[in-house]
């Protein structure tokens, strides 16, 4: 009662702790995400207007160019008085194959000659003019008409407009960066409907697995809690009454190892309410941390297999900023791992652990003589669902990942894995 007790405090303790002062982390990068994606549409968009806009500006010269060329040879086939020949030819074989609209008038904007502007040249119904007249008025907002001026000595004078329009890929084009606009717009909206869906299928298979990790966790000091209660009640059944007093059974010494799974409860509660909030560094030695690991395993590597061989090798060492419980974790994880990967009769397992104070950092190798990781899974060993065991969730790692690199700048690595050799995972933290 009071192990459930001491639990249920310290789970609701952990939970208010991480509800209340640090928000998910996760958070932060779906926001950035977002801004992300949005600046990147619209620095997309903006590219295009830009470059489709310069392209539109140089046909927009070209037009003018040529317009005026075509102005200046009907102006000097106008001013010779046997011209007349010549600007039929000048409007047949010049202008009419011209690919933007124009438009020929008098010097009173009446319409002479036209091309390109959707009314045959040979109707000349008041409704044609009407329309022309339209046409004419939409061009001249648009662009300047170019004049024609008849010159004959120092006689000078307008005797036509040359009015033109732009070709109609320049209206084409305009619309372009936000038809390109929208599409990446629908493309981004679609990217991102489906990375919802597979973050939500993803949140939901870990969130599965966390349960199934949690009780995994809490097995192994609830069977050995179950496993004491049952001692002692097996060995108190069997001595007579008078002399339970006087028992041979060291209660001292039970009492101790249960109050030692119960504080190992506290502890995986502690853990799992510090994932997804900043947990509380301090300064430690990597090596205390290693060998309260190493010896809590040894303890139990009896029952994985008596060949087994967990050996801790301790060099001197910088300290680190750490937290304590979430680091012990990180080593339980690639012990464990090891342990289920050797073999039961001739089993070996090292941590070691170096300081490089050139480059400031700490190092703790885990290496076994395990059945080890094929070549072909081994980029894939920290991803979330992967697993060797056939009882595995493949979160262990994940989780060892997380807690080295997001909450302690620190890296962690398969260094390599030779099938029943060796392999070597690498821990690398930064000092302080």
């Amino acid at each position: 009662m009071w192990t459930a007790w001491s639990l249920f405090r310290q789970i609701m303790r952990i939970n208010r702790k991480t509800t209340s002062s640090n928000p998910p982390i996760h958070t932060n990068y779906s926001l950035f995400f977002k801004l992300f994606v949005v600046a990147g549409m619209v620095v997309v968009v903006l590219l295009f207007v830009i470059y489709t806009q310069s392209i539109i500006d140089g046909l927009k010269k070209d037009v003018y160019r040529i317009s005026g060329v075509y102005a200046k040879l009907w102006q000097l086939a106008a001013s010779d008085e046997s011209s007349g020949p010549e600007i039929n030819l000048i409007f047949e074989e010049v202008i009419q194959k011209s690919n933007f609209p124009i438009i020929i008038t008098d010097a009173e904007n009446n319409p002479q000659h036209w091309k390109q502007v959707g009314i045959p040249s040979d109707d000349t119904t008041n409704a044609a003019k009407d329309k022309l007249r339209k046409i004419l008025a939409d061009m001249d907002e648009n662009s300047q008409p170019i004049p024609i001026y008849y010159e004959k000595g120092e006689e000078k004078r307008i005797i036509h407009y040359l009015h033109y329009g732009y070709p109609p890929l320049v209206n084409q084009l305009r619309w372009m960066p936000f038809i390109e606009g929208a599409v990446v717009a629908i493309f981004i909206a679609i990217a991102i409907a489906v990375f919802r869906n597979i973050k939500r299928s993803e949140q939901r298979s870990i969130w599965v697995g966390m349960a199934k990790e949690t009780a995994h966790q809490l097995g192994t000091p609830l069977s050995s809690l179950l496993g004491w209660l049952e001692l002692m009640k097996m060995r108190g059944q069997s001595l007579p009454e008078q002399q339970n007093n006087n028992s041979q059974l060291n209660i001292a010494e039970v009492s101790e190892r249960m109050l030692s799974d119960v504080k190992r409860l506290e502890r995986i509660a502690n853990r799992f309410g510090q994932i997804g909030s900043m947990p509380e560094l301090v300064t430690a030695d990597i090596n205390n941390v290693v060998r309260d690991v190493i010896d809590y395993f040894k303890m139990r590597v009896p029952n994985a297999g008596k060949g087994i061989i967990l050996k801790g090798e301790y060099n001197k060492t910088l300290p680190v900023k750490i937290n304590i419980e979430l680091m012990s974790w990180v080593f339980e994880n690639l012990i464990k791992n090891s342990l289920e990967a050797v073999n039961p009769k001739y089993g070996y397992i090292s941590v070691k652990t170096s300081s490089n104070s050139e480059n400031g950092c700490v190092k703790v190798e885990v290496t076994d003589n395990g059945k080890g990781i094929p070549a072909r899974q081994q980029k894939r060993v920290f991803s979330p669902g992967f697993t060797t065991k056939k009882r595995g969730w493949g979160l262990g790692l994940t989780l060892a990942k997380r807690i080295i690199e997001e909450y302690h700048n620190g890296k962690i690595r398969l260094v390599e894995s030779i099938p029943d050799k060796k392999t070597v995972f690498e821990v690398i933290l930064p000092v302080e």
